[in-house]
């Protein structure tokens, strides 16, 4: 008698139960010695071999900053364009619109006001052109 698709399986090889097993004999696979050959070993996925691991290295690399301090710059004919006449400028306005970021900015002098704005003093640095080109036009510091 013929058997068509007869299916065979393969005895498994069970790991860990001494030299007769057929697999690995008395280390079960594990190698030699060490830490990964002991039961219960765990070795956490940010260890690199004790190497300084890369969360100690950030600070000594080339363009790392911890605290930024940078000052955001804005200039006066952008306030001019994209702002209305008679609105008030602030930090969080600004921040709202997405113009900046942090929470440092200086207004600089490029351009002219043709409208007049009221600007929140306490949030902003002027520069020296700046604050002569605001109190030239119709606009003033609250």
């Amino acid at each position: 008698m013929l058997i068509k698709n007869k299916i065979t399986t393969k005895k498994k090889k069970i790991i860990g139960r001494g030299i007769g097993s057929g697999k690995g004999g008395h280390t079960s696979t594990r190698g030699m010695k060490g830490q990964k050959s002991r039961s219960g070993s765990h070795i956490s996925k940010f260890f690199e071999g004790g190497q300084n691991p890369l969360i100690k290295r950030v600070p000594y690399l080339k363009g790392f900053k911890r605290f930024s301090d940078e000052i955001e710059i804005m200039n006066l004919d952008m306030i001019d364009k994209y702002f209305t006449d008679e609105q008030e400028i602030s930090l969080n306005l600004l921040q709202e619109r997405g113009f900046v970021r942090g929470n440092k900015v200086k207004i600089l002098s490029r351009g002219k006001l043709t409208k007049s704005f009221k600007f929140k003093e306490s949030d902003f640095s002027f520069s020296l052109n700046a604050k002569k080109e605001i109190e030239k036009s119709k606009s003033h510091m609250i």
